[in-house]
């Protein structure tokens, strides 16, 4: 009888090394499967985050719906404030402080009246928007696409933006909405959002050169027109021709 036990004992003890071998083994595993490259022939989402090595965001590709908005500061900001973000798909870049630095969008949209579409690759100044993006805009009756050179201001990009939520935020036709009004529309006439100064592209078949002054205005045009004529033209600060050499 004894003999018979020492014998179960040992078969048991023999299960229990066992299984902790299989068990040992089902963590090693899992463990190192978990810093094995994946390798997938095909995946459908939504939305891909590259993080960096502090969690935070360096390029996030995403469809419209799921695409982030603006973030500057620790602070993120509605799509709409981005020029119209939430109607475009594209790969939006981050610096290791969590800020956006530019992007790639895009955008196809049929309309009664015809179509919209957009591509556009932006890179933007420290703390502030977009100074380089290469653009191609066509809405079937204008088209547009080129280089667009842009100056920034000094001004962090959510000193700008906190005032449109507080704005957002309060009741209008009261003295503090009217207050908060005063200041965005005080920002826009120091030139806190910046101005574009260079376009060099097609417009509506007309390849040309466009050179702005710091209110934005068009100051020298050197372009070809539709019949193959090279013209340059100098404009006074109201935009009228003062001078056209090519004629």
């Amino acid at each position: 009888m004894e003999l018979i036990l020492l014998k179960k004992i040992r078969t048991l003890r023999v299960c229990l090394i066992l299984l902790a071998i299989a068990n040992g083994f089902i963590l090693f595993c899992a463990f190192d499967d978990h810093v094995k490259v994946k390798h997938f022939e095909e995946i459908d989402v939504e939305r891909i985050n590259i993080v960096g090595t502090n969690g935070k965001p360096v390029m996030v590709l995403s469809n419209k719906r799921l695409i982030p908005g603006p973030s500057m500061n620790g602070k993120t900001y509605p799509r709409e404030y981005a020029d119209g973000r939430q109607y475009f798909s594209g790969l939006i870049f981050f610096n290791e402080q969590g800020d956006e630095v530019g992007g790639l969008i895009y955008a196809g949209i049929p309309k009664d009246s015809g179509y919209y579409a957009m591509e556009h690759l932006s890179f933007d100044q420290w703390k502030q928007n977009q100074v380089v993006a290469l653009q191609y805009i066509d809405n079937g009756k204008s088209k547009r696409a080129g280089l667009r050179i842009y100056d920034r201001p000094n001004v962090p990009l959510d000193q700008i933006f906190d005032r449109y939520v507080l704005k957002n935020s309060l009741q209008k036709n009261t003295p503090v909405y009217d207050s908060v009004m005063y200041e965005i529309k005080a920002s826009q006439a120091r030139g806190d959002n910046g101005m574009e100064r260079m376009f060099l592209g097609s417009q509506d078949g007309e390849a040309q050169l466009q050179l702005r002054d710091k209110l934005g205005i068009i100051r020298g045009k050197l372009y070809v027109d539709a019949n193959g004529q090279a013209k340059l033209e100098f404009l006074d600060a109201a935009g009228h021709v003062t001078k056209t050499f090519g004629e």
